[in-house]
């Protein structure tokens, strides 16, 4: 989640820094609006991209890390039954 949160707020920010050009109106200009919208909709359609691959890739992390844990758990149980 922190790490979305992250990609998020960088987005924000390059866009800022991209498209606004003047701190004089709180209002934005038609050309810095259109600019936000197009430097955001990039930046949301590459972090769907980036969820689309964590989603594939995710189930097998998670089954990786479990067997992980499972043969640590496996072998603490053969140490614990060598030391009864």
């Amino acid at each position: 989640m922190k790490d979305f949160l992250y990609i998020y707020n960088k987005m924000a920010e390059t866009c800022f820094n991209h498209c606004i050009e003047n701190f004089n109106s709180r209002e934005l200009t038609h050309s810095e609006e259109t600019c936000i919208e197009k430097c955001s909709s990039k930046g949301i359609a590459v972090n769907h991209k980036l969820m689309m691959c964590y989603i594939d890739i995710q189930p097998e992390v998670i089954n990786k890390r479990t067997e992980e844990l499972q043969k640590q758990q496996d072998n603490l149980n053969m140490i614990n039954n060598n030391n009864q």
